[in-house]
């Protein structure tokens, strides 16, 4: 390899359109500096040249991210994943009240499903309807500190049970505070219209509501339990089943039906937490040559540190995937950005 092929290949890291404007300055300017008989970049210009190239994807990252697109999908992101997380945190609490309501004297018997978890529902449906009025600080204000009761919790999972089961709903909850402190170029209403509000309305309706219907009106008692490893349970009934599957197809409407630029957008935002919840209902069960974590009494081992590192940076590879074919899918004919 020579050295100017040596220099190019740094240069491939930097962003395409830097590159296509900058790149044979950069191979003239760096050769001329080169020492005589010198085969190979230097260590310093190593360096530089991959800070460089760092932090011109960090611009160009920024400046994408600034666009009023984005922005706008951020606040919508935002909303949804306050509402799905209200609807995974205000079941159980919702279904304690409908039994103590239907003359069950102590509801499902179970003090913790108003404290904390109902107090934290109530937060998450106080974010969702501080978005919808365009109170996006003070929603991300309360959505941080329901974000950290998620994370305590998983940590709390791990520490006993070393599961990482539930980790995609910690992943969300820290995506919506960073979504809605971000400022958007138009109203709520603007951007996903009032049919759109209305239907987000209806799948959280359908989807708190449906274990109490279940289990008020007595529509599952003959029914076998449906094992739903990709809903919020794992062992509803089937009608149960039904009315939640309706409002995550209702939830999923939503985001299908907005226009072409904002979908795209939603759907990479759901990136990173599709791969998490990928990874740890498949990725690290218990089988499989990469995936295998042996038990000890029946709990599962700790992960290890290469399986940490997967976690960590599998989703946000995708994500970064994810987005530079959503940019490259938009990029206008003739343009090299």
């Amino acid at each position: 390899m020579t050295l100017e092929h040596g220099y190019r290949w740094l240069l491939a890291c930097y962003p395409r359109a830097y590159r296509r404007q900058y790149e044979d300055e950069l191979i003239g300017v760096l050769l001329d500096d080169a020492s005589p008989g010198q085969r190979r970049p230097a260590a310093r210009d190593v360096l530089a040249l991959l800070g460089g190239a760092l932090h011109a994807h960090v611009r160009q990252a920024r400046a994408r991210f600034s666009a009023d697109s984005w922005r706008e999908a951020a606040q919508a992101f935002g909303l949804i994943a306050a509402l799905m997380l209200f609807v995974r945190a205000a079941r159980v609490p919702v279904l304690h009240l409908a039994m103590f309501a239907d003359s069950y004297p102590e509801g499902l018997g179970e003090k913790f499903v108003l404290w904390p978890v109902g107090l934290v529902a109530l937060l998450w449906l106080t974010v969702a309807v501080s978005a919808v009025f365009g109170w996006g600080r003070a929603a991300a204000a309360i959505a941080v500190c329901c974000a950290s009761f998620e994370v305590v919790r998983v940590a709390e999972d791990y520490g006993q049970y070393s599961t990482v089961r539930n980790l995609w709903p910690a992943v969300l909850a820290v995506m919506v505070p960073l979504a809605l402190v971000v400022r958007a170029p138009r109203f709520m209403t603007a951007s996903l219209a009032p049919w759109r509000l209305g239907t987000l309305a209806a799948a959280t309706l359908v989807s708190v509501g449906a274990p109490s219907i279940a289990q008020v009106s007595g529509a599952d008692d003959s029914t076998t339990p449906v094992y739903g490893t990709w809903i919020f349970t794992v062992g509803v009934g089937r009608i149960e089943a039904i009315l939640l599957t309706a409002g995550y197809l209702l939830f999923a409407l939503v985001i299908l039906s907005t226009p072409v630029v904002l979908r795209r957008r939603l759907l990479a935002l759901v990136v990173p937490v599709g791969v998490t919840l990928l990874l740890t209902r498949v990725g690290f069960g218990s089988t499989g040559t990469f995936r295998e974590r042996s038990t000890h009494d029946g709990v599962l081992a700790a992960l290890t540190p290469t399986q940490w590192l997967v976690l960590a940076l599998v989703p946000t590879l995708f994500f970064a995937v994810a987005v530079a074919i959503l940019h490259q899918r938009e990029r206008p004919a003739g343009r090299g950005e």
